[in-house]
């Protein structure tokens, strides 16, 4: 273990010690900034662990603390995309699930809408629209991670995995509610949806490219152009079904391109979409032909 890791791991220790949640949320906080800035990718590989003993600790201890589930929806899901094992890989998806229903439990409404009979379609769909309508701007980051938590397995499937499409109603209706408090949660992501969404529904069910393309645009103008990963989504539902191999390559050019120094905040997810459109840049001649 070098010597920075161990420093880290000891620092990480005595927080667990502080007897202040909100001292220790505080913390918590500050070093996932930290860790989203760092530009040495073995370093997080190999220090993440300590981090996810103690995430995990603070939540066995304080299975109840939102800040807490939240934070290690955000990292156990982070550092599963890195495991190439699909059994250890399952077992972090199992406990990030875990995590966000016991994160959304926290809420009432929610309860009451996961004791509602599923074979009560209308009490069950009533149950959803009035836990959706009871959350509040505050609420935003822990019902967006416990959702997203709850439905991980079906994410890690992507959109070929049957059960998202499923879900998807469910999805497009805390969306919604998102948009409307605050449309630019994490660099306008409810734009990011609502733009996706609008680019792979058929026409017929009220999708559009016309309307994916400016909530695209927003999602973009919103993050500053720092986010990469919109752009490289962009690329891929907007002008990639579109069979538009000029722009297509124009902005995965500009994600290939973009100086990181620039959004050092968002070091680890940009350098992640760099080489992702890398890899679609490689193989544009098999999609446009």
């Amino acid at each position: 273990m070098s010597k920075a890791i161990k420093i880290l791991s000891v620092f990480l220790i005595a927080v667990t010690l502080l007897s202040c949640s909100a001292m220790i949320r505080n913390t918590t906080e500050s070093l996932v900034a930290g860790v989203m800035q760092q530009n040495d990718m073995h370093l997080i590989e190999d220090g993440a662990p300590a981090y996810l003993l103690i995430i995990e600790s603070l939540i066995y201890n304080n299975p109840e603390n939102r800040d807490f589930l939240m934070a290690g929806i955000q990292t156990f899901s982070s550092y599963s995309s890195l495991i190439k094992d699909d059994v250890r890989r399952k077992i972090f998806q199992e406990k990030v699930k875990k995590w966000g229903n016991a994160l959304l439990t926290t809420y009432p409404a929610y309860m009451k809408y996961e004791q509602t009979a599923n074979d009560d379609k209308d009490a069950k769909n009533n149950a959803y629209t009035k836990f959706v309508s009871s959350i509040k701007k505050k609420d935003i980051p822990y019902v967006f991670w416990g959702f997203f938590g709850n439905i991980s397995d079906a994410v890690s499937g992507g959109l070929s995995d049957p059960s998202l499409f499923l879900i998807l109603p469910r999805i497009i209706e805390l969306a919604q509610r998102i948009y409307e408090l605050d449309d630019t949660f994490m660099d306008g992501m409810p734009h990011l949806i609502f733009g996706v969404y609008n680019c792979v529904y058929p026409e017929a069910y009220g999708g559009s490219f016309e309307k994916g393309k400016k909530e695209l645009d927003t999602a973009i103008e919103i993050s500053g152009g720092k986010n990469l990963l919109y752009k490289v989504l962009y690329a891929e539902f907007y002008f990639k079904p579109l069979y538009d191999r000029e722009g297509y390559e124009k902005l995965m050019n500009e994600v290939v391109n973009f100086d990181l120094e620039i959004h050092p905040e968002g070091r680890i997810i940009n350098s992640q979409a760099q080489e992702q459109a890398k890899s679609c840049l490689e193989h544009i001649d098999e999609v446009f032909f």
